[in-house]
């Protein structure tokens, strides 16, 4: 990624509404997809809830046709 790419990051937070209604706030970052599409992403390497271990990720993007 050059500087430029660096610079044009944007960050949205997704919030997480858990079952008992603990709340998680994760930020995304901005993101070209492989089809081309934009959007944002993130990674969630470990998440605690209830004792128990959770990973995994956020993807959206804007609707539309992608750029490939």
């Amino acid at each position: 990624m050059n500087n430029e790419d660096k610079m044009n990051r944007k960050i949205v937070i997704a919030n997480l509404s858990m079952p008992d209604g603990k709340q998680y706030e994760i930020p995304l970052v901005s993101k070209t997809f492989s089809s081309g599409r934009q959007g944002f992403y993130a990674q969630i390497p470990s998440l605690v809830y209830n004792n128990e271990v959770y990973g995994g990720q956020i993807q959206v993007w804007k609707k539309g046709d992608s750029k490939n």
